[in-house]
């Protein structure tokens, strides 16, 4: 069986569903608008999508250089979707399908008999909304009559936005590895994620100057700098840390061996970030047996369970932050507890051998 996935670039929080696939002993083929510049292609070596010649004079015309914007809005051209054809795939996994790039691949796969998935970075179980794109989502899934996925469940209580849509979590084996915790007689904060606003690092760095404890813990920020506006962003990241009198390091384009050293060096992990569509970090870090403090606009805040392996807490509320920062780093019995939770959820809740068999399984007997 043959395997396609259409998205703007090979993200991190695929690499586990395409490494069990390949494990499967299917081929896989991953297609994309860019390639990220710190991406790990041990696996594969994702395709770039070949736009029509219109799209490309339009590109010209505004000077555009966002490659984002060729996701949006560009189209493949027609060898590109030949070339598909002739590739003979048996399912192809679309993100995001009111793109003009997914649409188009949408329309093609229907047209040529190959079933389609659509991904989408959305909470299933959610509060009803007026949101226009959250519309054309349910007008496509239901003209369409496809499956739809989500790594993001929601809150419960709330039905699903779409019935169509199947909950399946980003999946990570557990690190087979022996913890050493606070190492130099210190708590450990490790936080991920580009040098951007939402990520909310100044937040993190208020919260921790808030706390009197003698400086018992240090702070390692891990992020993307790629562009002029990460390097605008850590610029003024680097003179709130000489304000706060903090130990902070900042790191910038870590390679994926590195990042599993630094995991296993640190003991808690905090993701501070607002609105945040789908992080895979926190569940990474709860594959290294860390607990995770994160907020309530992380769409992936349900693999944190609050009390159990770390806390949610509201966003960009720095006091409640910062209590919770403050009671693990003066509880440490209590941080390792959490720890050990976050492994146990990681084999239990979010083992890909489990869930990934359970879903593509089904599909492969179809």
């Amino acid at each position: 069986m043959k395997i396609a996935f259409l998205a703007p670039r090979f993200h991190t929080n695929q690499i586990s569903l395409v490494k069990f696939l390949q494990k499967k002993g299917l081929k896989v083929s991953f297609y994309v608008t860019r390639i990220g510049e710190i991406e790990d292609h041990s696996l594969l070596k994702p395709l770039v999508i070949d736009l029509n010649k219109f799209f490309k004079i339009i590109k010209f015309i505004i000077k555009s250089s966002n490659t984002i914007f060729d996701y949006r809005y560009g189209m493949p051209s027609i060898n590109q979707l030949l070339k598909f054809k002739l590739a003979k795939y048996d399912i192809f996994i679309i993100r995001d399908p009111i793109n003009l790039m997914s649409f188009s691949y949408l329309i093609w796969s229907k047209l040529i008999g190959v079933n389609v998935i659509l991904y989408i970075q959305r909470e299933i179980h959610k509060k009803k909304s007026y949101d226009f794109k959250e519309f054309l989502e349910k007008i496509f899934i239901k003209i369409f009559n496809t499956q739809c996925i989500s790594p993001c469940l929601g809150d419960l209580k709330f039905k699903k936005y779409n019935q169509k849509i199947t909950y399946l979590p980003f999946c990570l084996s557990a690190s087979n590895y022996s913890k050493k915790w606070f190492l130099n007689n210190s708590v450990n904060i490790l936080t991920i994620g580009k040098f951007v606003d939402r990520k909310n690092h100044s937040l993190l760095i208020k919260a921790l100057s808030i706390i009197k404890t003698d400086k018992k813990f240090n702070l390692t920020v891990v992020g993307e700098c790629t562009t002029k506006e990460h390097a605008i962003k850590i610029s003024q990241l680097k003179k709130e840390v000489l304000k706060s009198d903090l130990n902070v390091e900042i790191l910038t384009n870590i390679s994926s061996n590195t990042l599993s050293n630094i995991y296993m060096s640190h003991d808690l992990f905090v993701l501070p970030s607002v609105n945040e569509p789908a992080s895979i970090s926190n569940l990474e870090a709860m594959a290294f047996g860390l607990p995770v403090i994160t907020t309530d606009t992380n769409s992936t805040s349900c693999y944190t369970e609050h009390q159990e392996n770390g806390y949610i807490v509201k966003s960009n509320d720095v006091e409640s932050l910062s209590e919770k920062l403050k009671f693990l780093i003066n509880n440490r019995n209590i941080l390792k507890k959490f720890g050990e939770k976050s492994l146990n959820l990681v084999k239990e809740k979010y083992n890909p051998d489990i869930n990934y068999k359970n879903f593509f399984d089904k599909l492969i007997k179809q």
